[in-house]
């Protein structure tokens, strides 16, 4: 079976990527917050110089951070909130499906999924089921029969049949 996702790595590197990422902006934050205070406080009479550098790097700061709130942010906690209870447990083993074909990219909390699909038959019906792939180049061969294990439809290992 090829792994597309190390379990306990990913879930070590995403835990630790998204409380790095919290305390770094924090930090930014409260240091920006403190030097502009103690950059006032401690000046001479001429504050002027003081304020103006204070208040350009106040509003570089503010803005650096609705950016990272609304772009980078999101990426990191989807990961991390997605993906927090992923365990060998929780994979759904699905026996015998077979590559249809890639259909157009989802965006999920600013993640680009890759979308596939597979036909499978319970009974005398076939059905028709759309799976993701994350981060990974693999390419399935149309027509071909696959066993894969899944989390919450995320492709996570596969193998040929």
């Amino acid at each position: 079976m090829t792994e597309l996702i190390d379990i306990n790595e990913f879930k070590k590197k995403t835990k630790t990527r998204y409380f790095v990422n919290i305390v770094l902006i924090s930090c930014l934050i409260v240091g920006t917050i403190t030097g502009s205070i103690l950059s006032l406080i401690f000046s001479t009479l001429d504050y002027i110089p003081n304020l103006v550098i204070n208040i350009i790097i106040t509003v570089a700061v503010t803005l650096f951070v609705i950016f990272y709130f609304f772009n980078i942010f999101p990426i990191v906690r989807h990961y991390y909130a997605y993906y927090r209870n992923l365990s060998s447990v929780n994979l759904a083993h699905r026996r015998r499906m077979v590559y249809l074909k890639e259909v157009e990219s989802k965006d999920i909390n600013n993640v680009t999924y890759r979308v596939v699909q597979f036909l499978y038959s319970e009974g005398e019906k076939e059905y028709n089921e759309n799976l993701f792939l994350l981060d990974t180049g693999v390419e399935f061969v149309g027509g071909h029969a696959y066993k894969l294990d899944t989390y919450q439809n995320v492709i996570v290992a596969y193998e040929a049949l």
